[in-house]
């Protein structure tokens, strides 16, 4: 299910998300809606969470509708051990929007997640991706900067290399991971970088 919150009377921003440091905002929220951010101590147990805050009032949520969804959702994962995601946009800003990935957790409670929808994942080290395809540590290299969006001009200036030897190591590397494209790629390496997350 996917919802957009516009807002255009309002043109305040939301309150920062606790965790704004981070990628990705977590909180524990129970069957009422109840929310607390979960840190990295209380999803190993050692600080216990007790959800205090409507989860609405920690993101900011103005909009009834989302609201209304995001709830159905919670209830959803608590009562039916289903997920659920929203979409969340603004209208005081032009970004893409923010996820709203709900998914069940232990006793009556869920999992919220809120993260940016244009977020890249955190790419693996070129050591990884050297190991996993067989690939050279420059190919490697060449391999994660394609995937950042680099131009191969780009990676051969960095690199300190003609454009020449960078096609020819991506035609390299390609060949070596079965791949006939760099739109595949980019595809794979995403991928790869979202299983090792």
């Amino acid at each position: 299910m996917f919802l957009e919150d516009f807002a255009p009377h309002d043109r305040r921003p939301p309150p920062p998300l606790e965790r704004e440091s981070s990628p990705d905002a977590l909180f524990l929220v129970n069957a009422q809606g109840l929310a607390s951010p979960l840190t990295s101590r209380s999803a190993a147990g050692q600080d216990p969470v007790q959800p205090s805050t409507l989860i609405e009032r920690m993101l900011g949520l103005r909009a009834a509708e989302l609201i209304q969804r995001l709830h159905r959702a919670i209830e959803a994962a608590v009562s039916e051990r289903r997920g659920g995601v929203l979409l969340w946009r603004n209208a005081y800003d032009d970004s893409p929007g923010r996820l709203l990935i709900i998914t069940p957790a232990r006793g009556d409670c869920a999992i919220v997640c809120v993260g940016a929808l244009d977020a890249m994942p955190s790419l693996p080290g070129s050591d990884v991706v050297a190991e996993l395809f067989g690939l050279s540590p420059s190919e490697a290299d060449i391999a994660l900067g394609v995937m950042r969006d680099e131009g191969l001009s780009q990676i051969a200036e960095r690199r300190g290399v003609q454009l020449e030897t960078v096609r020819g190591q991506v035609k390299s590397l390609l060949r070596k991971m079965g791949l006939s494209s760099q739109k595949q790629l980019i595809r794979v390496l995403t991928r790869l970088a979202v299983a090792v997350e």
